[in-house]
């Protein structure tokens, strides 16, 4: 059984959940990053999976751009596991009417309780989500590798969320203390961050995922018109660099 699992991580928590996967399903890994400028995907493994983070109940837009241009293979076998704060939402039902676009439907979805980089937890929340994160993976591994199937079809026809198009809706923005370093635009999946006149310019091409955000050493980025959330405090997950988030975007 040949295994491709695609990942999208903005601050670690499904980076990490996606190479652990991998490891123990013997999966090659692929960023999805990686495949912003190809015209197709190609995918020939049997069983193909994606990890990415819940936002607004739906899947990331990198992750919907890549999917609408994905080829399978007949028949594949197609799951997808959801790192999230509190719930999934309809990302399993978005997905699945996604992938019918393509010739497939999702098998199966699960996921995984992290730290959230948008609302806040309290911090032993977000202490209690690491140390178990090890034991969720393990618990789902079982359905994986038993190719489990459940329904996730609805006839309803779901509208897209907020996230579902790339806007900068949540006013994303660097201030007057932003030092021009170029570490947003580094980590922004969506080229969308420009430095102009020594200074970090946010664009409207935003997936709002938040790297520029949690990743800006001088915190100079506002990440939301909420005024409760907008200084919110910096996440990353411990086991993940800076340089890691940024080396997803090499192609493969």
């Amino acid at each position: 059984m040949a295994i491709t699992i695609y990942s999208f991580s903005a601050t670690g928590n499904s980076m990490t959940t996606a190479s652990r996967l991998a490891d123990q399903l013997g999966a090659k890994l692929i960023p999805v990053a990686s495949t912003k400028h190809l015209p197709k995907v190609t995918e020939d493994a049997d069983t193909v999976g994606f990890v990415f983070p819940v936002y607004y109940g739906d899947m990331p837009y990198p992750v919907r751009e890549m999917v609408s241009k994905m080829v399978f293979q007949p028949d594949t076998y197609v799951f997808i596991c959801m790192t999230y704060r509190g719930h999934a939402g309809a990302a399993a039902k978005r997905m699945d009417q996604l992938l019918r676009t393509r010739g497939q439907k999702l098998s199966l979805a699960v996921g995984v309780s992290m730290p959230g980089n948008s609302f806040i937890n309290p911090p032993e929340v977000d202490a209690e989500y690491l140390e178990k994160q090890a034991a969720h993976i393990a618990a789902v591994l079982p359905q994986i590798r038993s190719r489990e199937v459940q329904d996730h079809f609805t006839e309803e026809l779901l509208p897209l969320t907020p996230v579902g198009s790339p806007n900068n809706f949540r006013g994303i923005a660097a201030d007057e203390t932003c030092i021009g370093c170029g570490t947003c635009a580094q980590v922004c999946p969506m080229e969308n961050i420009a430095i102009r006149d020594g200074r970090a310019v946010i664009g409207e091409n935003c997936a709002t995922c938040l790297a520029c955000f949690h990743w800006c050493p001088v915190e100079a980025i506002w990440m939301s018109k909420q005024e409760n959330i907008a200084r919110r405090s910096k996440y990353h997950h411990p086991d993940v660099t800076l340089e890691k988030i940024a080396a997803q975007k090499r192609p493969e």
